[in-house]
């Protein structure tokens, strides 16, 4: 059992990938599986620091907000937002792969598109009534408890605030490997590698959080 098992979900089909080695992969059992993969370490890593930022803000918010037809009406035109985006963003992605459009194209209006969600995303997260969980799970320490607790409790908890965490295919537009450059020193090969993989981590793990 890990924390994350389930809630780390491919994009493209839905499935929940599953923890194989060093990666989390997506292994469809029907034909035409899309077998796409993400290292386990780093997206772990980046779910635990999002999901316990998040239960850091309860434990400093804990006083129930008391949601108007105004908070609810501005989620509901968000999540509109959000579903129209993603639509955008996948028929873009079909007009590029059925060729109707060149690469330069797909690169530009994808990373607006991408860059609005997220935007947008961030603006429903701050809309959201606060979360309750069951008697045996207290949200407001859950920051606190996190690191003595077992990966079933960790899991328990994350399911409180976060649905889902969505794997999207490697940009096209990005490298695969970060070569080491002439006369560069290990120390800023090894930081401009690892600036790479937190911008391929931003532009592949989109999180749907609980409204």
């Amino acid at each position: 059992m890990y924390p994350f098992s389930g809630l780390i979900r491919c994009s493209k089909c839905g499935t929940a990938m599953i923890h194989r080695g060093d990666v989390y992969q997506c292994i469809q059992p029907t034909r035409g599986g899309c077998n796409r993969s993400i290292r386990s370490a780093e997206i772990a890593k980046l779910v635990e620091e999002a999901v316990l930022a998040t239960f850091e803000q309860i434990t400093l918010h804990p006083t129930k907000r008391n949601e108007t037809g105004t908070d609810l009406a501005a989620r509901v035109g968000l999540a509109a937002t959000l579903d129209a985006d993603r639509e955008r963003l996948a028929r873009l992605d079909d007009d590029y792969y059925d060729g109707l459009i060149d690469k330069a194209m797909w690169v530009r209006q994808r990373a607006r598109i991408a860059e609005r969600i997220e935007r947008t995303r961030r603006e429903y997260t701050a809309a959201m009534p606060e979360q309750h969980a069951g008697p045996s799970i207290d949200v407001t320490t859950v920051a606190a408890e996190w690191k003595g607790r077992t990966p079933m409790w960790q899991y328990q908890a994350t399911s409180l605030i976060l649905q889902a965490v969505l794997i999207h295919a490697r940009p096209a537009d990005m490298m695969t490997a970060v070569p080491k450059r002439r006369n560069e020193t290990y120390e800023a090969f090894h930081s401009r590698r690892d600036a790479h993989r937190v911008d391929v981590l931003a532009r592949r793990v989109e999180f749907i959080w609980r409204a």
